[in-house]
């Protein structure tokens, strides 16, 4: 599912062949520097382009009490935004080990109506490890809480009991941080790319996981959520969320929305128990500059969604919103390889974040 490029892989310590080896002082990220006007937008939202950094607002009334949360990429290096692996590039160029970065991406997801990040971990003690900590670390006193994106299982050469272990270190050692994402005061963990979990002695994916989670959380005291193209993972897991709504083959995906709820609140009706529908919308795709590049996906073809000014955002938000999911996810606040990033960027500057504010008051039900 996911486009992980050359570089990603020195998280894995796989190769370090383009990786800055040099730090760099960072300018604010942020710039106040005034680019050419973008055109108008379809949508009632104004966009500053290069606007100062959006504040802070103080956190809104909880509506329904619904989350909206995003996923966020923790492993970026300044080296990468020249290689022209990306259709745009941030305002300033940074490196996602930066602790004053991840306080500013918090505090743009807070304006923008964000309630955490699932940040994608492969390993303890990696990178993707240390960054997660350092947005627990930085959210403190915020209301704003995040959890991991996890993805131990697709590393090279993984072992079923280093998945089971790693998934007891996440909980040991986050699960009790006041910023850890819970939901019914259980703290809760999404999972990509289920089948490519190592079987071990299991005979398909969804035995491997079962054991798994039989020896991680026997009493199932805390909330999984699976990546969920197959119902069948409902069996093990509490609910099920699409990591991408779109796609060459299939332009239009997150149309199927209805499909993939119907499933969660079938399970529920036949299992008596409750079981989590996360509905995602993103604001467009482009990772057509990544071809030829090494990566950890099995092979799909890249393509490029228009983003058509903001319209096809509402479009994804305006699919998924009748299904009445659970929690809203957003793909993405900041893959920028993979073209879904929210985050002010060079050619749209902070329309994408007043959008995500609109829809994040819109399904929470707040005036």
């Amino acid at each position: 599912m996911r486009k992980l490029p050359l570089y990603f892989f020195v998280i894995l310590g796989l190769s370090i062949s383009c990786i800055s080896t040099t730090p760099e002082s960072l300018a604010p990220l942020i710039t106040a520097t005034q680019p050419t006007p973008l055109p108008p937008t379809p949508l009632a939202v104004a966009a500053t382009p290069f606007a100062t950094v959006v504040p802070t607002r103080t956190p809104p009334p909880k509506g329904n009490g619904k989350l909206f949360i995003a996923n966020y990429f923790p492993w970026y290096d300044i080296s990468l935004w020249s290689q022209k692996q990306t259709w745009d590039i941030p305002l300033t160029p940074y490196s996602s080990d930066d602790a004053a970065i991840i306080q500013q991406h918090i505090k743009l997801a807070q304006a923008a109506g964000l309630d955490g990040f699932t940040v994608h971990w492969f390993q303890a003690n990696d990178r993707t490890d240390k960054n997660f900590s350092q947005v627990l670390k930085h959210s403190a006193g915020a209301d704003f809480h995040s959890t991991v994106m996890f993805l131990n299982h697709i590393v090279p050469h993984t072992q079923r009991q280093t998945v089971a272990d790693s998934l007891r270190y996440i909980l040991t050692t986050y699960g009790d941080s006041p910023n850890f994402l819970r939901v019914n005061n259980k703290p809760i963990l999404f999972f990509s790319d289920m089948p490519r979990v190592p079987l071990g002695n299991a005979v398909n994916p969804i035995e491997a996981w079962r054991a798994i989670r039989k020896e991680v959380d026997p009493k199932n005291e805390s909330i999984w959520i699976a990546e969920g193209l197959d119902p069948v993972y409902l069996n093990v897991f509490d609910g099920l969320f699409i990591y991408k709504i779109d796609h060459a083959c299939c332009p239009e995906s997150y149309k199927k929305a209805p499909r993939f709820a119907a499933w969660v609140r079938d399970s529920e009706k036949a299992t008596g128990m409750k079981k989590f529908w996360i509905g995602t919308i993103q604001p467009g795709w482009d990772d057509t500059r990544t071809v030829g590049h090494d990566d950890l996906r099995i092979p799909s073809q890249p393509f490029a969604r228009d983003r058509q000014g903001g319209a096809y955002y509402l479009d994804t938000f305006n699919a998924v919103t009748p299904t009445n999911p659970d929690m809203l996810l957003l793909h993405s606040f900041n893959e920028w390889v993979e073209g879904s990033q929210i985050e002010p960027g060079t050619s749209y500057g902070d329309l994408y974040l007043n959008l995500t504010r609109k829809f994040s008051d819109q399904f929470k039900g707040i005036k």
